[in-house]
């Protein structure tokens, strides 16, 4: 299993995405219109051979919109991760009593989102690309990205190395991730979850919700990063640069 794909909830869409190709140079890909239809509208970014995307409510009752309001503010909001055979994943998470809220089904496409209460608080979707033989394929197809992502890839961001989920009992969470995802835990650090590509840590998170607080991004000059991100007033620590309500911390 491949962490393809990670989405913040924001409540302004430019303003997050400037921040983005601001500090890392990033280019959005696509905005999808078939987002509508969930009260939402997009960007997504192609962050080396991953994809950042943000969203933001455009009406009412949207489960984003929900989100933000218990968050208090942009957040980390959902995990797309790739396999694949979507179809045997969704048939064993289903028999694990997790409930699936939405569904894609095309030629070309495979996905299945799950209800967040079944996954810690946490929106997932497990995702199949049927057009591409091999989902490790760095720059495969990616069907939410568009067709001409690989045009808007920049020098900046190698890879998506990783996320970290924010939780009230991290240690309780990782271990139901290891079982719904059928992966095992790092045997030397039982917060971390290694997926094929990609990495999954978990940590203490200060309220009741469960979130994205980092995210972690190999780039090719960390302080090049975080130079711009200090010359465009940004909130630069130890965890990396705060954007749209997450922490990204660029990697060598």
């Amino acid at each position: 299993m491949r962490l393809r794909q990670i989405a913040l909830a924001s409540n302004d869409l430019d303003k997050a995405t400037h921040g983005l190709a601001e500090v890392f140079g990033l280019k959005v890909a696509f905005n999808d219109p078939g987002i509508h239809h969930y009260g939402l509208k997009n960007a997504v970014l192609s962050a080396g051979t991953g994809f950042l995307e943000v969203v933001q409510p455009i009406a009412e009752g949207a489960s984003a919109g929900r989100f933000l309001s218990r968050r208090g503010g942009d957040a980390g909001y959902m995990i797309i991760l790739q396999d694949p055979d979507a179809e045997a994943q969704r048939a064993r998470v289903s028999a694990l009593g997790v409930r699936v809220v939405d569904d894609i089904d095309t030629p070309a496409y495979r996905a299945s989102h799950f209800h967040p209460a079944d996954f810690g608080g946490m929106l997932v979707s497990i995702d199949q690309q049927r057009t591409e033989p091999d989902y490790l394929e760095p720059f495969g197809d990616w069907w939410p990205a568009g067709k001409t992502w690989r045009e808007t890839r920049t020098q900046t961001v190698v890879d998506i190395e990783g996320l970290t989920l924010s939780s009230p009992d991290p240690h309780a969470l990782a271990a139901q991730w290891s079982k719904l995802l059928e992966a095992p835990l790092d045997p030397d650090n039982g917060l971390r979850l290694p997926l094929t590509k990609g990495v999954i840590s978990f940590c203490q998170g200060e309220d009741a919700m469960t979130w994205i607080s980092r995210i972690d991004l190999k780039v090719a000059d960390v302080e090049d990063v975080l130079d711009r991100a200090r010359a465009d007033g940004l909130d630069v620590d130890d965890d990396g640069v705060l954007i749209g309500g997450v922490r990204f911390r660029p990697v060598p």
